[in-house]
């Protein structure tokens, strides 16, 4: 039986601007003109009670629909969300707001499907029809555009609002007539986690795709992920090698194989579910047992020492379902696995990373005397390491510091410092280009000594005191008048000559070419007095214009005009040294000690001469020479710059003269064999060494080596006094050459710390030229994931675990929020696909969860490396004495897709009895139309991920730390080692996977 509803309706609940009849009744007694005023301002006729009544219980039953649908919507879109918008509606759903768009057409379309011509009888007699936005042709993209625009919505918090606008309700009486139509919005509020796992979801495909460099420098993402699990297990096994393993047989011929890149990227994409959803596929830590511990077992065989911690054929027993496999061997050889029951104990990838960690912080020692070999090698072009290491190997060798097995490397003459020059011939010579050739160039081009002694024996000449500068005290030539008994009216002038005569030449020129008290490293060295005399002659003509006349008159006058200059010239001994001697007691005389050759040495003595040379472009012996040469250039002199040219005169004379003692081979023998021989030595054996960790190597702002420069300071100390008296020319060239030597040193300690400091904190380096394309900039390298790794050696547990507990944020209405993730598959391995029977998600590209193929094959992940230069890596500074660092690079690809990715979300929200389950996969996505056809309206496609790690290795030369196997990389060129290896599925994971695709690709895969 249908209850009627009272007819009456509270004031103060109403809000339809409706007028109650006691009201009217008491106007119509206060004013009939009242009456008439307030019924000519009304802006509607008054609807009938029981027609709004009619129309209010229609409007609460479309709102109950409504919401019913937005439930349902909500639910349904999330199972199959539009990620690839169908092109043929474009501009009916955007790909940025493609899920938004869907849940809104979606609704509209359910929304219809229900309520549109939907009649409802409300008594009396009377039917109300609800009406929707008409869409005439579901398939017409303007019409659904059109349609589209009634409906919004807005989410936020967790609550959905749904707005359909101009809703139509038609009120009939009981013969069909209709008594009104009235157009209203209807909107519905939902509680929904709908958004929050779309955003997720979204987030976490991101957080897959997100790259190594911007992933450390953030401190999340994928590519931050495997950082913090492969760049500890590259830099573990490679200083595992070096530091303790055997050259003859190297622990790991390869440094990256795919199989442990995959462990460690399944790890990682575990962590990544537990940093975005705050919790991970319960099945993961199942599935990932058995790889893990196949990788600790393969570890534990050379570099990760577990093997007394764990019995891995127990844990194998424990962990397969199957009683005949029982060992780890076996358990390594049967494939993924979901063990059942509790897991055993076990080693973790925590452990594993941690463990890998213990091999890399190690100490080493940087020594002084390549720096000194370097310097010394500068001192005598061609001295060439054969001949200093029969001079200086002996003395070395008998010092506690050295033993035989480290010179043998610093000279050498090991097999361990052998680098392959043909490894990367084109990186190779852009490296070299970049050092400038430094060995053979410091041997073969270099001569420091003869550059000394040139040093020594020069004189700067330049212009000194200037008494007099060139002037002239007279004018030049005269100009005779017509005389005065002439009418000049009549008279032109017709001709004029003028002669210049040199009438008179003094000159005189001084030098000083002895030692006396005034005798200093700058002096004057020649005094110059010049005086010209000249006559200037003009004689001039005129013609009588009446007469038409020869020359009627001539007239001549003269006058003398003095030039004269006076000046000195300076010299100045030795300038620019870096010993900066304060005196020198025999500078123009011959004399002074040491004697190396037979006679006196000859100092200076002939500047005087050279400086005259050089300014006058010829020496003089004489002031009449000094004349005879002035009157050969002064017979035309007409101004003050002639006078200037004719002497030569040159205000800015600044000129470096070169002198040579008298026998320079004999001398630059003594510097090098007798004097700098023996510094050298005692400077080899004697100085201290640097300690430093690898770490602080690779990571210091400033290079732990710029501190050779105090222990260089102290040798330097000892041997060099440069502002002592000094005898004479060749004491000066020894000390200067003693502190050129250890200039030099500090030289190519300040070259190695820059080329370490641009590798360790920025600026172009040898690695950007050795790599080429291969890296952006190893800066990026450098500032980020070297430093993680510096990092992890001292905080690796705390960057471990801290890779959980995030939680989605929802609103008090969704109560109790449970999240679950479900990856099919959840083991993504790089070696064999998986069909349908082992992973029921498994569909061909589009199909959905009904299709059946048991013979479709899926790859989901492919994994591949590249190792950049090979084993023993590159020296950072090619040439053996100065190895320190080796350096090689991996780059490691990995892409992956799930053949269906499912989050799960449970709550307490009473409009919802169901979980809401938002699922990838690869398949068609369709919206069944209120006329019963099949809207295509794009694809969901499956979460799918592409990585890079660009990992860069650097380990200590037998330089730097004399022991274990020298080098770092993969053993492509003396072992079996590929340089470039891909699994079997790379560049074709996914469904449809080629079943011929069974061996992994060794070459050009990347």
């Amino acid at each position: 039986m249908r209850r009627t509803r009272p007819h009456t309706v509270s004031i103060a609940d109403d809000d339809r601007a409706r007028v109650p009849f006691a009201v009217i009744g008491v106007l119509l007694l206060m004013s009939s003109v009242l009456i008439v005023a307030t019924l000519q301002t009304r802006t509607a006729p008054e609807i009938d009670r029981s027609t709004e009544l009619a129309i209010d219980r229609a409007e609460a039953y479309a709102i109950s629909e409504l919401r019913h649908v937005t439930v349902r919507t909500t639910d349904e879109v999330v199972r199959s969300p539009v990620t690839t918008v169908n092109s043929d509606l474009d501009g009916v759903l955007d790909d940025e707001t493609a899920l938004e768009d869907q849940t809104r057409i979606t609704i509209l379309a359910e929304a219809t499907a229900t309520l549109d011509g939907r009649q409802q009888h409300v008594g009396q007699g009377q039917t109300v029809e609800v009406s929707l936005p008409a869409v005439d042709d579901w398939t017409d993209t303007d019409d659904l555009e059109a349609a589209l625009e009634h409906v919004t919505l807005e989410e936020d918090d967790g609550i959905m609002d749904v707005t359909v606008e101009d809703v139509e309700f038609t009120v009939r009486d009981e013969d069909g007539t209709i008594e009104t139509v009235v157009s209203r919005d209807i909107s519905v509020s939902v509680g929904t986690t709908m958004m929050a796992l779309h955003e997720r979801v979204d987030a976490y495909e991101t957080h897959l795709n997100t790259g190594m460099l911007e992933g450390v420098d953030q401190r999340e993402g994928y590519g931050y992920d495997l950082a913090k699990r492969l760049w500890p297990l590259v830099w573990g096994k490679a200083y595992y090698d070096r530091l303790f393993g055997d050259p003859a047989d190297r622990a790991f011929e390869n440094v990256t194989p795919n199989d442990h890149t995959e462990v460690m990227a399944n790890d990682a994409r575990l962590a990544a579910q537990q940093e975005v959803f705050g919790t991970q596929d319960e099945y993961g830590n199942r599935v990932m047992a058995g790889p893990v511990v196949c990788m600790a077992y393969d570890l534990s065989d050379s570099a990760l020492d577990l093997g007394e911690t764990y019995d891995f054929d127990a844990i194998a027993d424990d962990l397969h379902p199957d009683e005949n496999v029982s060992t780890v061997d076996e358990l390594c050889a049967a494939g993924v696995i979901s063990p059942d029951g509790d897991l055993p104990d076990m080693p973790t990838v925590e452990e594993i990373v941690l463990g890998m960690l213990e091999n890399v912080d190690k100490n080493g020692t940087t020594q002084g005397h390549p720096f000194a070999d370097m310097a010394m090698y500068e001192m005598e072009a061609g001295l060439g390491q054969d001949v200093l290491e029969s001079e200086m190997r002996t003395a070395l060798n008998e010092t506690d510091r050295f033993n035989e097995a480290y010179l043998e490397d610093y000279y050498g003459d090991s097999e361990r410092v052998e680098f392959d020059q043909d490894a990367d011939p084109d990186a190779l010579e852009d490296i070299q280009g970049n050092l400038g050739s430094l060995r053979d160039e410091a041997i073969q081009e270099i001569d420091n000594t003869d550059s000394v002694i040139d040093d020594v024996y020069t004189v700067n000449g330049k212009l000194g005191t200037v008494k007099n500068t060139p002037s002239m005290d007279g004018l030049r030539h005269p100009l005779p008048p017509l005389p005065e008994e002439y009418d000049a009216s009549n008279h032109t002038e017709v001709d004029r000559v003028y002669l210049t005569t040199n009438t008179d030449v003094e000159g005189s020129i001084d030098k000083v070419t002895e030692d006396s008290s005034r005798s200093g490293l700058e002096q004057s060295l020649v005094s110059v007095d010049v005086e010209v005399e000249m006559r200037y002659e003009t004689y001039r003509a005129w013609n009588n214009t009446t007469t038409n006349s020869s020359v009627d008159v001539w007239e001549h006058d003269n006058r003398y005009t003095d030039f004269t200059a006076s000046f000195e010239l300076d010299g100045e001994f030795a300038p620019g040294l870096e010993t900066d001697p304060n005196s020198i007691e025999h500078v123009l005389d011959q004399g002074g000690s040491p004697d190396p050759y037979l006679g006196g040495p000859t100092n200076w003595e002939d500047a005087a001469d050279e400086v005259t040379r050089a300014f006058f472009g010829q020496d003089f012996d004489s002031d009449s020479e000094f004349e005879r040469w002035l009157s050969g250039r002064v017979n035309n002199i007409e101004s003050r710059n002639d006078f200037r040219d004719a002497i030569n005169y040159d205000s800015s004379f600044d000129e470096d003269i070169q002198l040579s003692p008298r026998n320079e081979g004999m001398l630059h023998t003594y510097i090098v064999w007798e004097d700098l021989f023996e510094i050298h030595n005692e400077t080899v054996t004697e100085i201290e060494p640097v300690e430093a960790e690898v770490m602080e190597m690779l990571t210091a702002d400033e290079s732990p080596i710029r501190e050779m420069d105090e222990s260089i300071a102290e040798m330097e100390a000892k041997h060099v006094d440069g502002r002592d008296d000094f005898e004479n020319a060749p004491d000066v060239a020894r000390m200067e050459a003693r502190k050129v030597y250890f200039d030099n040193m500090y030289k190519y300690v300040d070259k190695l710390a820059s080329e370490h400091e641009r590798m360790t904190t920025g600026g172009g380096n040898l690695i950007d030229s050795l790599l080429g394309g291969f890296l952006d900039s190893v800066n990026e390298i450098i500032s980020g994931p070297m430093n993680l790794v510096d990092e992890m050696l001292g905080a690796g547990e705390e960057l471990l675990q801290d890779e959980d507990d995030p939680e989605i944020d929802t609103p008090d209405v969704l109560n109790d929020v449970h999240v679950t993730v479900d990856g099919s598959p959840t083991y993504h391995t790089s070696q064999v696909a998986v069909n349908q029977t082992e992973v029921p998600a498994v569909r061909a590209a589009g199909d959905g969860p009904l299709e059946i193929d048991d013979e479709m094959n899926f790859a989901p992940m492919g994994a591949g490396y590249e190792n950049e230069i090979g084993h023993p890596g590159f020296p950072l500074i090619p040439w053996p004495p100065l190895f320190y660092l080796q350096v090689d690079a991996w780059q490691i690809e990995l892409e992956g897709e799930y053949a269906r990715f499912e989050v799960e979300a449970t709550s307490g929200d009473p409009s919802v009895t169901d979980s809401t389950t938002y699922v990838r996969e690869d398949k068609a996505v369709t919206l069944e139309t209120p006329d019963g056809d099949e809207l295509g309206l794009g694809s969901t496609d499956p979460i799918s991920y592409e990585n890079t790690q660009t990992i860069l290795a650097v380990v200590p030369a037998p330089q730097f730390l004399p022991q274990g196997a020298p080098g770092v990389g993969d053993n492509q060129h003396g072992g079996n080692a590929p340089g470039e290896m891909c699994s079997p599925f790379w560049d074709d994971t996914g469904p449809d996977a080629g079943v011929n695709s069974t061996q992994p690709s060794r070459e050009s895969c990347l």
